[in-house]
């Protein structure tokens, strides 16, 4: 019998692992250029945009990340590549998500083109975090 509890003991601690490591998303923290310098996990039903997050945990962004669920174009990733655990305490310090509107990612975009001067993968990246505008991160 004892043995029998401690099988669904265990099992019930593997489908709660489970679980919880099903429920969090990841995401690359890239710069201008397309290079990923770091990876977050995001907790399941965070509202805080993932741009943003990785601008605050990653030192290697240097506030110019943004955040992008895969890597296209084919950049490999480094196997080294520093991954952050993002926990709620962590998005707590950045304080509540407002829903970014239409004008203010309008003006994000436009503010970000100007800064590139002409150069097509800042303008793509650009265009890339312009597409996650104002929609909380899904």
């Amino acid at each position: 019998m004892k043995r029998l509890c401690i099988t669904f003991f265990v099992l019930g601690l593997l489908l709660a692992t489970a679980a919880v490591a099903s429920a969090q998303t990841q995401l690359y923290c890239v710069k201008p250029d397309g290079m990923p310098v770091a990876a977050i996990v995001m907790p399941n039903g965070s509202n805080h945009d993932p741009s943003v997050v990785c601008n605050a945990v990653a030192p290697q962004c240097y506030l110019t990340c943004g955040a992008v669920m895969q890597i296209q174009n084919g950049v490999v990733v480094a196997p080294n590549l520093p991954t952050i655990q993002v926990t709620q305490q962590m998005l707590a310090t950045l304080g509540n998500p407002a829903p970014e509107t239409p004008q203010q990612c309008a003006q994000q975009h436009q503010a970000c083109v100007a800064k590139c001067r002409g150069d097509k993968a800042c303008v793509a990246y650009c265009q890339s975090v312009r597409s996650g505008c104002g929609t909380g991160g899904r």
